[in-house]
């Protein structure tokens, strides 16, 4: 069984930086929220894909009880990520698991000998809160 939310394009403020976001709550190889993540940045022709560092909170309820809540962060290569690793919980008997994600932000990063940091010249996006619900377990 798995549960998602729509797929979403955030786009920073000055429209150069889209990071698009999805979010799925399931049971496949054991209980866990999962996020599919993948940036770009804006050229004057087009966009190309790009690697970003994603941060955020989440949460994870059977029904109002909260399961497993905390903030995260993600490091998303160049063909982006789908992870499971960092939302893994136990389940709490059967029932309906909510997989929620707000105050979730995308920055391009810049990869170098010296270690990475943020790309100059692109703004961080703001990515819309997201929600997955499934009955399972």
């Amino acid at each position: 069984m798995e549960g998602c939310s729509h797929k979403t394009d955030n786009r920073s403020p000055d429209n150069w930086t889209s990071a698009e976001w999805k979010i799925c709550v399931g049971n496949y190889g054991g209980p866990h929220g999962e996020v599919e993540a993948q940036c770009w940045a804006g050229q004057t022709i087009g966009w190309n894909k790009d690697t970003c560092d994603i941060s955020g909170q989440f949460e994870i309820r059977k029904g109002q009880e909260v399961i497993k809540s905390g903030s995260f962060y993600i490091g998303v290569p160049l063909d982006g990520i789908n992870t499971a690793r960092p939302f893994r919980f136990t389940c709490q008997g059967h029932g309906e698991y909510t997989f929620t994600t707000s105050g979730v932000s995308a920055t391009l990063m810049v990869d170098s000998s010296g270690g990475s940091y943020p790309r100059p010249g692109y703004q961080s996006v703001n990515i819309a809160d997201a929600t997955a619900t499934v009955t399972m377990c």
